[in-house]
């Protein structure tokens, strides 16, 4: 689900970026920090993990996920819902039209008369409306998590150095970002923090570091969210340090991790991502698995119903991929 993304670049105002320098600048002044947090060659962490958030990993780039991919499903469920009953619905009195000017009679049985058929006629011709409303006000919404690219996929290229965003045309579409510019929203005092609803690595660049897929440098600025949500700042930190030592050191000091995400839309992964999306680690790791296990039981029909919705907006979408002159650079 792309909801963050589509917030962050539906929203933009003109100024926004000068107002949101003015602010960071103010900060880093009473804090005594830089702006943007640390830079790429400072060490935020001496452990690293993957997060298990790695689709590719080699001697040129991994690819990471984004970490709203099992939020998805129940738009899909309802919004789309919606746009099924209503295509059903028309095409079912599309047939039974068409057979009572076939036959004569009602489905029924009874002769068809001039107000009869009027009745019939009268949805066909309410339908385009009721399409045109749902196209105009709500697929939009539709298309956070269907019909739309499968996943967001963010590569760090550590011969090009470069940072790669490959995203729907609606959200922002693929950029090309200077890694040596980048800006993570982390700070080491955090390695204490927990993150009870979770927390995700927010990255940014500032004007004159982005360019389009063409080559050509943007006059904006760009901000993605990198990663699996993490439990606490130790996790974000450590999941940066992995990312980091990758492109400033090399494959060494970032190894790749046991198991690979993988992109093939299986339903039991729709399934695991929906049985894993509430908060319950902390019942599972403190050792109160009776407590764990009645409150996964009892939640598992709206799981299997978010699981389902889950699976078919993948089945939705379309596997993104990066065009040639990204997939080959570095190689």
């Amino acid at each position: 689900m792309y909801l963050w993304e589509w917030l962050f670049y539906d929203n933009r105002e003109p100024g926004d970026y000068e107002r949101w320098k003015d602010k960071a600048e103010k900060r880093a002044r009473e804090t005594g920090k830089p702006v943007g947090g640390p830079n790429v060659r400072e060490s935020v962490s001496n452990t690293v993990t993957d997060g298990d958030s790695i689709y590719t990993h080699n001697d040129t780039y991994i690819d990471v996920r984004t970490p709203h991919d099992e939020k998805r499903g129940l738009v899909t469920l309802f919004i789309g819902g919606g746009l099924f009953m209503l295509i059903w619905f028309f095409i079912l009195v599309i047939c039974m039209f068409v057979m009572s000017v076939l036959t004569g009679h009602a489905k029924n049985g009874q002769i068809m008369t001039l107000g009869g058929y009027i009745a019939f006629a009268f949805p066909i011709f309410v339908f385009p409306c009721l399409i045109f409303i749902y196209v105009k006000y709500l697929f939009r919404y539709l298309r956070l998590e269907s019909f739309t690219a499968r996943r967001i996929i963010v590569r760090f290229n550590r011969v090009t150095r470069k940072v790669y965003l490959l995203r729907p045309k609606n959200i922002g579409g693929i950029a090309v970002l200077d890694w040596d510019q980048t800006q993570a929203a982390v700070d080491p005092s955090m390695r204490h923090e927990v993150l009870p609803g979770g927390g995700f690595l927010i990255l940014g660049w500032e004007k004159g570091a982005i360019y389009d897929v063409n080559g050509h440098l943007k006059d904006d600025y760009e901000i993605t969210f990198v990663g699996r949500t993490a439990r606490n700042g130790a996790e974000l930190l450590a999941f940066w340090e992995y990312i980091r030592r990758y492109m400033e050191i090399g494959p060494e000091a970032a190894p790749p991790p046991k198991k690979l995400l993988s992109k093939t839309p299986w339903p039991w992964l729709s399934f695991e991502a929906a049985w894993n999306i509430l908060p319950l680690r902390g019942l599972h790791e403190s050792g109160m698995w009776p407590m764990f296990v009645r409150v996964k039981l009892m939640l598992l029909p709206v799981t299997l119903i978010h699981a389902t919705g889950h699976w078919i907006s993948l089945l939705l979408c379309y596997e993104p991929k990066f065009p040639p002159s990204i997939e080959n650079a570095g190689k």
